[in-house]
């Protein structure tokens, strides 16, 4: 059966979450369109996508997605039609996710940045000065970017593919054994491939990722992610269009419409929140808050809890005020729930029971990994075997 096409967001699911945002691509041209290029190592290849400046540019992305995941309340936050990403070569962006109904925007520019959901006429808008900007850097290499995950901002970074693609890069480099394997056309652009695979010392279930990385502006263009005893990819995103070239400044500027119910927060108190409150857990119902990775590399498992009200999530995907339970993931927050079976109970249909040192819980194994939700709402997720989750959580 052919794969379903959709754009993502890497959002609304701890599974998702927890495979390190693992997003992806294009289907890769025949290897008769493979373009003929100069020779690169490596290690030169992987330097120099990963100091590259991004020129402005106009890009259309689309993915193909065969996770498996489980039919549960945030899962659906994967079902997307296209993603449109505009830089302007410095530091603005702008991406625009397509949803069957509705339609996700994040704009980011020198002094702010905007998380826009149309479905709920909701907005998350983050502002910040030079002093701002940098106590804010610096509390996010502390907290692994949790901050950016709750403002939304982390779904936007993982429907881009060339974001997506670099971090993926910086992260797994360390633990992987890296390969150029040849050449290939994405986008009607020419590019190297990008082979990464896991030492041997790495627990995963993934065998390689694949990164298109374009000749002239080394800009990631598409990965590929591929799950051992598979040969097609389970996880792939990419450009199908990319157009290099200067954008309008208008698009990375952004006003809510009317009505709108926005939220401002300002970097410079979120980072003094948390120096405030470091190594404590976050608040309940707060996307990104009190999240930690176990491990790194390829076998990091990310632990957390999951919000009470969201273990009561009914599954017809609304709470007791109507609103969708796809977009939690992306703008936080939870609404009561009053259905007749919540999302605990429905794990304990799908899963399997497990236990720990931390208790009991329920497992749900899908096509690159496996999430476990304990009797008490915390969770592991990643991209490993099930004793790996269980070890993680033995450790909390």
């Amino acid at each position: 059966m052919r794969p379903r096409t959709k754009a993502l967001v890497a959002a609304g699911s701890g599974i998702a979450v927890g495979l390190g945002g693992l997003a992806f691509t294009a289907l890769p041209a025949g290897a008769d369109d493979d373009p003929v290029l100069p020779t690169i190592d490596a290690e030169q290849l992987v330097t120099s996508a990963l100091e590259a400046t991004p020129p402005a540019f106009d890009g259309v992305a689309e993915v193909s997605n065969e996770l498996g995941l489980p039919a549960v309340p945030g899962a659906d936050a994967l079902d997307f039609d296209s993603v449109r990403v505009f830089h302007d070569g410095a530091q603005a962006a702008r991406v625009q996710v397509e949803r069957p109904t509705s339609e996700l925007t994040f704009v980011k520019n020198t002094d702010e940045a905007w998380a826009y959901d149309s479905q709920e006429n909701r907005a998350r808008h983050l502002t910040w000065d030079d002093a701002d900007l940098a106590a804010a850097r610096a509390q996010a290499e502390k907290q692994a970017g949790k901050h950016a995950a709750a403002q939304g901002h982390a779904e936007a970074r993982m429907a881009d593919p060339s974001q997506a693609a670099t971090e993926i890069i910086e992260h797994l480099r360390p633990t992987s054994d890296i390969v150029v394997d040849g050449t290939a056309r994405v986008a009607d652009r020419a590019a190297y491939e990008l082979v990464l695979t896991p030492k041997p010392s790495e627990k995963t279930l993934l065998r390689e990722i694949t990164v298109a990385i374009d000749e002239q502006t080394r800009v990631p263009l598409r990965f590929d992610v591929y799950a051992n005893g598979r040969s097609e990819p389970v996880l792939s995103l990419g450009f199908t269009e990319f157009e290099v070239g200067a954008q309008d400044a208008g698009l990375f500027e952004f006003t809510p419409p009317a009505g709108a119910k926005v939220e401002t927060t300002d970097a410079g108190d979120v980072a003094k929140a948390h120096g405030e409150h470091a190594g404590q857990a976050g608040e309940p119902g707060s996307p990104g808050e009190g999240l930690m990775t176990v491990g790194d590399g390829w076998d990091a498992v990310l632990v957390g809890k999951v919000p009470a009200d969201a273990l009561g999530r009914d599954l017809a995907g609304t709470g007791s005020d109507g609103g969708a339970a796809g977009s939690e993931g992306f703008l936080g927050g939870a609404d009561s729930a009053g259905g007749e079976q919540d999302v605990a109970g429905l794990l304990a249909q799908i899963g399997q029971p497990v236990s720990g040192d931390f208790g009991s819980g329920s497992y749900v194994r899908i096509a690159v990994g496996g999430a476990i939700v304990t009797d008490d709402g915390q969770f592991a997720a990643g991209a490993v075997p099930r004793q790996v989750l269980v070890d993680a959580l033995d450790q909390q």
